[in-house]
């Protein structure tokens, strides 16, 4: 395979993972290549195949069960949860460990072995000095972008807890509080969720069981 269709075959992989590609290019090109470089020595094929098609595998079914309850609504960046607009969430390298500080930690798909690439928490080691790395079940992957994820986390670690997640453009780093990564934001906004239960437990089998305004009932149908 020439080079040209091999950095083709990666870019439209990358374009798939992390929209608007013309804004996360720069950054996840940087991550790629630095990877390519350091654990497949240059061999940008052995990596298409070994790392980052089974990455977006990986990183496809942890996301799809992530949207579907927000369907019919339009996110106001549509690469979330992997990325916020240029912003990256789920690194695909390594970030300096000197940037972390307690309560920070950031998410990176590593390569593993002959096996699938797996996702790891990554965050600053007791000592200061050194990187901890936490593995993430398979079975967890539907679940990281959560609240109650993160709080199971921070109950199995000793020390400070875990809040802030880092998320890296090509030229800076943000720290950003874990229920702002977790929560997405849309352009259309969802309708007031007290008219939704309202009707819900008024409506039980067709019949109506409590009283509701007949102008709530008729927005809520419409």
């Amino acid at each position: 395979q020439d080079s040209e269709s091999l950095d083709g075959c990666i870019q439209s992989t990358l374009s798939a993972l992390y929209p608007p590609f013309e804004a996360t290019a720069a950054t996840v090109l940087c991550q790629v290549f630095d990877v390519v470089e350091k654990t497949y020595r240059g061999d940008g094929l052995r990596y298409l195949i070994d790392f980052l098609i089974p990455a977006k595998h990986i990183l496809h079914c942890e996301r799809e069960p992530l949207i579907s309850p927000y369907c019919g609504l339009l996110f106001r960046h549509e690469g979330w949860p992997l990325c916020i607009h240029e912003k990256i969430v789920v690194q695909l390298a390594s970030i300096d460990w000197r940037i972390l500080k307690p309560g920070d930690f950031y998410l990176q798909v590593v390569p593993y072995l002959k096996k699938s690439p797996r996702i790891i928490l990554k965050c600053l080691a007791k000592d200061k000095h050194n990187v901890e790395e936490v593995v993430i079940p398979e079975v967890s992957y539907t679940s990281i972008f959560t609240l109650e994820w993160l709080s199971t986390i921070n109950g199995e670690r000793m020390g400070i807890a875990l809040e802030n997640c880092l998320l890296t453009t090509d030229d800076k780093i943000f720290r950003v509080p874990w229920d702002k990564v977790v929560n997405p934001e849309f352009i259309n906004k969802p309708k007031p969720v007290e008219n939704t239960l309202q009707l819900s437990e008024a409506l039980v089998n067709g019949v109506c069981t409590s009283p509701v305004p007949q102008e709530n009932l008729i927005s809520d149908l419409e």
